[in-house]
C-alpha cells in the first residue's frame, strides 16, 4: 500500500500536477467562425489510450498519462492567475466562514459541460465526493484537502457548499489542483465511481477550452469545445503524436511532422538550445520555476545518518557549474529546496557554498580517509561506496547524475550510478534500497503545501520527506500544521522545518526547473507559459 502512495506522489511530482489553472479567460465568444480551421500537431511520451479521468485511481494508475494535458478540458472551482493570485474559475466568488471551516462556492452561471449537459452545484458535488472513493490509498497524496472533506451542500443550483473537518490553511491552494478537484461531468459516474474509469476513456468529461474528438494509432486529435464559457482559443483542433523518444521528438518537430515540443520532459536543454537557435523556430523558457531537482539521502544508513558527512556533499555540489555544463543555464542553480518565492517559503536559510578544502576537513572528521591513495576514502578498512539512484527521463538528467558523480568523487566518494524506469525506481525508494537519489519537488500547487504534509511519516507516501520529522523539535509540528489556518503559525512551523532541513542538511538543492517550449514559427507566433508552467495549454498558442 505504501508503494502504491509513493507511486501517486511521484506522479504528482512528474505531473508537477498540481495542476493549478492558468489565467482568466471569461470573455464567452460564439463557436461560428469563418476563418480557416487552424490546426496544429504536438507530441507527448505516451498515449492517451487509458482515458481522461483526471484523479489517478488504485486500479488505474496509469491513467496518469493525460495529467500534462488536463487543463485543456477541464476546469477547477478557483485558480491561480498570471500574478499567483487566487481568482475564480467555475466559481465566480467564493466566502470562508469565521472558523475556517466552512467554504461556500456561488457557480458561474450559464456554465456547460463539453456534451452541453449544464455546470450545476450537484454536478460539482458528485464529482468531489467521488474523489476520496477514487484515490483509495492515494486519498491524501494530492493535497491535503481530500482527506479532510466532511459534508458537501448544495443550497440551490448555483451554490456549493464545502464543509471541512478542521480548518485547513491550503485549502484553497488544493482546489486549485486539476489531480484530483477538477470538476467532472455527472455523465461520468453513471454506473457508480468504479465505472468512470471505463466512461472516460474516450471522452473527455470537463468544461475546458478543448474536448477529445478521436484516436488513430499513436495518435489523438482534440477539437474546441463548443460549449466553453471562455474565450475561443486560436487553435481550433490539434493533434498529439506519441514519441516516447525525446531525440526523436526534436527530429520530428525539424523535419515537420510535428508543430511545437512544449514542456522541459519532452527535450534535453542541449536538444533545446541548438534549435532555438536555429531559422525556423520560435522557442520560450518560463521565467518562473515549477519543480526543484535535490539530491535526497536516506538518513537512517551510513553514511548519511552522519551530520558532518551531509555538510561535506552540500559543500561539493557546485551547482552553478552545474547550471553552465549541464543545463545550459536553462535551470538555475538552487540554493534552497525551495525558492523563496514559493508561499511561506521566504525564510532566512543557511547556504553552502562550494568549497573543497572545508568539505574534505569534515569527511576527515567523520572518520573517512584514503589511506591507499586511490581516491576513495575509507573508514574502518571499508571503502566509502554508495548507491545513486534515479529515474532516466532525458539526457540532461543523465548527464546531471554523471556530473554529480564527478563531483562527489573530488571528495573521495565511489559512487554507482543506478538509471532505471520510473516503476523500479519508486520501488528502490519504497525499501530503502539507496543511499542517495537524484529527485525532485512535485511542482506547481504541491508545492511546497503536499511536500509538507508528507513529512508525517505516518502517511507513509514520500520516504524522503518522511525522514526530516524525525529531526524536527516536535514531529507533531505538520499534524498541526495541517489543522490549522492561522497564518501567523503557520509561517512559524514553516520556517523551522525549512531551517531544519537546511541546517541539518536533509536534502541537498541542485537546480530549479524551467518549462521550456520550442515550435515551428511558420505556423506558431508565441507560446504563454500558464501560472502553472509545466501544465501544456493549448489555448496559449498563439497562431500566425
Amino acid at each position: 500500500m505504501k508503494f502504491k502512495k509513493l507511486f501517486a506522489l511521484g506522479l504528482a511530482g512528474m505531473m508537477c500536477l498540481s495542476l493549478a489553472a492558468c489565467a482568466e479567460k471569461n470573455n464567452p465568444s460564439p463557436e461560428s467562425s469563418q476563418n480557416q480551421t487552424k490546426t496544429i500537431t504536438l507530441t507527448e511520451s505516451w498515449d492517451f489510450s487509458f482515458g481522461f479521468y483526471p484523479v489517478v485511481t488504485e486500479e488505474h494508475t496509469n491513467n496518469y498519462a493525460a495529467g500534462y494535458w488536463t487543463r485543456n478540458f477541464y476546469d477547477t472551482l478557483i485558480r491561480y492567475n498570471q500574478k499567483g493570485e487566487l481568482e475564480g474559475a467555475l466559481a465566480e466568488r467564493w466566502e470562508v466562514s469565521e472558523d475556517g471551516k466552512t467554504y461556500t462556492f456561488y457557480l458561474r452561471p450559464g456554465v456547460k459541460f463539453s456534451d452541453g449537459t449544464p455546470l450545476t452545484s450537484d454536478a460539482v458535488k458528485q464529482s468531489f465526493e467521488a474523489i476520496g472513493e477514487s484515490l483509495g490509498v492515494y486519498n491524501g497524496s494530492f493535497g491535503k484537502l481530500s482527506t479532510l472533506l466532511e459534508e458537501l451542500l448544495t443550497p440551490d443550483e448555483t451554490t456549493f457548499v464545502m464543509k471541512l473537518t478542521s480548518p485547513y490553511y491550503g485549502a484553497l491552494n488544493d482546489l486549485t489542483m486539476m489531480m484530483p478537484f477538477a470538476v467532472v461531468n455527472p455523465r461520468a459516474f453513471e454506473g457508480g465511481v468504479s465505472k468512470v474509469f471505463e466512461n472516460c476513456r474516450n471522452e473527455t468529461m470537463g468544461t475546458g477550452p478543448y474536448m477529445f474528438e478521436s484516436r488513430d494509432g499513436d495518435t489523438s486529435t482534440f477539437v474546441r469545445n463548443p460549449y466553453y464559457w471562455g474565450t475561443k482559443p486560436e487553435v481550433d483542433v490539434f493533434h498529439v503524436k506519441a514519441i516516447p523518444d525525446n531525440d526523436a521528438k526534436l527530429l520530428a518537430l525539424r523535419n515537420g511532422e510535428i508543430d511545437a515540443i512544449l514542456g522541459a520532459d519532452k527535450m534535453s536543454t542541449d536538444g533545446f538550445s541548438q534549435l532555438s537557435q536555429e531559422n525556423g523556430f520560435g522557442s520560450a523558457i518560463a521565467q518562473a520555476s515549477n519543480r526543484s531537482r535535490y539530491l535526497g539521502m536516506n538518513l537512517n544508513t551510513a553514511p548519511f545518518n552522519d551530520p558532518l558527512v551531509r555538510q561535506a556533499v552540500a559543500l561539493t555540489i557546485d551547482q552553478k557549474e552545474l547550471e553552465t555544463s549541464v543545463f545550459n543555464e536553462l535551470e538555475t542553480a538552487a540554493e534552497f529546496l525551495f525558492p523563496k518565492n514559493k508561499p511561506y517559503c521566504d525564510v532566512e536559510q543557511p547556504v553552502y557554498d562550494t568549497d573543497l578544502d572545508k568539505a574534505k576537513e569534515l569527511m576527515a572528521q567523520a572518520g573517512y580517509e584514503d589511506t591507499n591513495g586511490d581516491g576513495v576514502v575509507e573508514k574502518n578498512g571499508k571503502p566509502l561506496t554508495i548507491r545513486l539512484i534515479y529515474s532516466q527521463s532525458l539526457s540532461s538528467v543523465d548527464d546531471a547524475v554523471l556530473a554529480i558523480t564527478g563531483q562527489l568523487k573530488k571528495i573521495g566518494f565511489d559512487t554507482v550510478i543506478q538509471g532505471s524506469d520510473m516503476m523500479s525506481w519508486y520501488g528502490e525508494m519504497m525499501a530503502g534500497n539507496y543511499e542517495l537519489s537524484f529527485y525532485h519537488t512535485y511542482g506547481s500547487a504541491y508545492d511546497p503545501f503536499t511536500v509538507m504534509t508528507n513529512i508525517n511519516p505516518e502517511l507513509g507516501a514520500d520516504p524522503i520527506a518522511a525522514q526530516f520529522a524525525a529531526f524536527l523539535s516536535d514531529p507533531s509540528l505538520i499534524k498541526e500544521l495541517d489543522s490549522t489556518d492561522d497564518l501567523q503559525r503557520v509561517q512559524e512551523i514553516y520556517t523551522e522545518v525549512l531551517q531544519t532541513i537546511s541546517g541539518q542538511v536533509l536534502a541537498v538543492p541542485v537546480s530549479y526547473i524551467h518549462e521550456l517550449a520550442l515550435w515551428d514559427n511558420t505556423l506558431i507566433a508565441g507560446y504563454d507559459f500558464c501560472q502553472d508552467p509545466s501544465y501544456v495549454d493549448v489555448s496559449a498558442i498563439h497562431m500566425k
